[in-house]
């Protein structure tokens, strides 16, 4: 298939163009901001003429719709923003498919976030309520439910993904994983030994961003349409098993003091179910926890040594 990827300069973004093309996909990546001699076409998601423009010139079999703003906290410095890009920008894909090109399957990826803290004694399905307890999952929430709707009264090949937190190389210092690896590699080059830290206690499902990418490849290929997919580990685990994890891969055993500026109060986050990815597309994770801590690690020691 010829695969548009919105977002393909980010993060996940990245990873997911290499498994489409490791999947024997023809891929055309669209940002909103595109290197001088890259491939990639630019792109703003809340212009809905540029993006009809962009489908109408690209006659794409299929869409994966990355474009948007992933921080969380962005939610509460930068609300009008978050709405704009997650949410208008979106709606602004689906309508544009919807005018244009009716035909083209796409897959929205929104979050795990949409279900917030949910109190739920088992592990979610894709059929528990959106419970999100933060502006960003809100934004994400209407994204998703938008997308569903839209398969069902617009009848096009829609689906949802909705992932747990994915880390990997690669990956902005803004989040967990990658900020404990640039702390342990500046002390591994002479930074005084003390990691700065939030809450430790938070319990997340880290996913490795290559097996998401995998997922969302296999979605694109053989997902149905209407029908929102989780994609997570299945493995809820403390924050502190991050910071084990990189302090065990660096061999270094640094003091470690909470920072109020990065503490945030205890939210843990249920369980995912992945009963119906599994079973419509055949997909599990399959990279441990520990080579994607080895992989940020090594990632961000290769950037020092480059910088």
């Amino acid at each position: 298939m010829k695969i548009l990827v919105t977002g393909c300069n980010g993060f996940v973004g990245r990873h997911a163009q290499a498994a489409l093309r490791a999947a024997g996909h023809e891929v055309i990546g669209c940002d909103v901001a595109c290197p001088p001699d890259s491939a990639c076409l630019p792109l703003d998601v809340r212009d809905l003429p540029a993006v009809c423009r962009l489908l109408t010139n690209v006659c794409p079999d299929a869409i994966l719709h990355l474009g948007g703003l992933a921080f969380v906290p962005l939610g509460w410095t930068e609300p009008q923003r978050v709405f704009a890009v997650n949410t208008i920008g979106t709606l602004n894909i689906l309508d544009a498919v919807r005018q244009t090109a009716p035909a083209t399957r796409v897959l929205v990826v929104t979050s795990a976030e949409v279900y917030g803290s949910h109190p739920a004694p088992v592990p979610l399905t894709e059929d528990a309520p959106y419970l999100p307890d933060n502006i960003y999952g809100v934004a994400k929430a209407a994204a998703d439910q938008s997308a569903l709707l839209y398969a069902v009264h617009h009848k096009l090949a829609v689906m949802v993904a909705r992932p747990s937190n994915h880390i990997g190389a690669g990956q902005s210092k803004d989040f967990v994983s990658t900020a404990f690896a640039a702390q342990l590699a500046a002390i591994a080059a002479g930074a005084p030994p003390v990691m700065r830290v939030g809450n430790l206690d938070q319990q997340r499902d880290f996913t490795d961003v290559r097996d998401v990418a995998r997922a969302y490849a296999l979605l694109l290929a053989q997902g149905r349409p209407g029908l929102a997919y989780n994609i997570a580990s299945g493995l809820m685990r403390p924050v502190r098993d991050i910071l084990t994890g990189l302090c065990e891969i660096s061999g270094l055993h640094p003091r470690v003091e909470t920072d109020p500026a990065l503490f945030r109060p205890n939210r843990d986050r249920p369980a995912y179910d992945t009963s119906r990815i599994r079973q419509h597309v055949g997909w599990q994770p399959q990279i441990p926890l520990r080579q994607t801590l080895a992989d940020i690690y090594a990632d961000i020691q290769a950037q020092r040594a480059s910088s």
